[in-house]
């Protein structure tokens, strides 16, 4: 790849992974890497250490004028107010990519169209090379920047285009489903503890292989969840007990799941709704 200059405005732990993993797969240089935090943090001063030449920037203003294109991972209700102080570097060959939940393109364009503008949403399974970027690209970026973001960030993840209207739901399904995943099977973990004199290393053991082989499965022998369950449930069999409990059980709570979070996101949508009035 043609070396550019790629800046980070916010420095917590999404900005450290695509750091990382940028580094460590889609040939961007540290010397290439510009970074300003309101706040030193240990993961700056790690990532620091470790790459010496990353510059640290003192103010965002810097890393707008100089960056092709910027992360900016800061939290949702901080995203617009960082791009409105630096309004005037936010030129039209300035490429903008946000990964603030609850903030759309759109609600980043009322600073100001000059500038190209991207979302993006990592997951925290992509620091292991397996998972979905959610990306939206708002139709003024152009081809050559959306080519770039998406080479990058598919060095390491499976970059999924997905349409504004879809992307709360989808975040549901590649960045949050991580924590869902894990609080379910942690109270898999307890009942087995509950119910055997195994102690909750043991059941976390067989648990956490379980999971690991199944995702290989589906990964690597092209199961789908369907198949896999014809091919482990047999009919009448102790499988299949659990299988149609969890068919029966499962599908109120997946739907109130999706409810809640989707509330949680109107609620988000609705903040940054108000801050745009106070704004402008």
């Amino acid at each position: 790849m043609i070396s550019v200059k790629v800046g980070f405005i916010g420095y917590g732990s999404m900005a450290d992974l695509l750091t990382r993993q940028f580094l460590a797969h889609a040939d961007i240089a540290p010397k290439d890497l510009i970074i300003y935090t309101r706040s030193e943090n240990a993961k700056l001063q790690e990532i620091h250490e470790l790459f010496p030449e990353i510059t640290i920037s003192k103010t965002s203003l810097e890393v707008f004028e100089q960056a092709e294109h910027t992360f900016v991972c800061v939290l949702p209700l901080g995203v617009l107010p960082v791009l409105l102080e630096n309004k005037e570097a936010l030129s039209s060959d300035k490429h903008v990519i946000s990964i603030a939940a609850g903030v759309s393109v759109e609600d980043l364009k009322q600073v100001t169209t000059n500038a190209q503008y991207s979302k993006v949403i990592p997951s925290l399974t992509t620091s292991v090379g397996i998972g979905t970027s959610l990306v939206n690209h708002d139709m003024a970026v152009s081809a050559t920047n959306q080519a770039w973001l998406n080479h990058a960030l598919g060095t390491f993840s499976t970059v999924q285009e997905v349409a504004e209207e879809n992307i709360d739901l989808a975040s549901d399904l590649t960045s949050s489903s991580p924590g869902f995943i894990a609080a379910i099977f942690e109270q898999f973990v307890q009942a087995a503890v509950r119910k055997s004199s195994l102690t909750e290393p043991e059941v976390f053991q067989m648990i956490s292989n379980s999971l690991a082989g199944t995702s290989k499965l589906l990964a690597e022998q092209g199961y789908t969840f369907d198949s896999l369950i014809k091919r482990v449930a047999t009919k009448g069999g102790i499988t299949a007990e659990g299988v149609e409990l969890s068919q029966d059980k499962l599908p109120a709570f997946f739907d109130e799941l999706l409810q809640r979070t989707e509330a949680k996101y109107d609620d988000h949508h609705a903040e940054i709704k108000e801050q745009l009035k106070e704004l402008f």
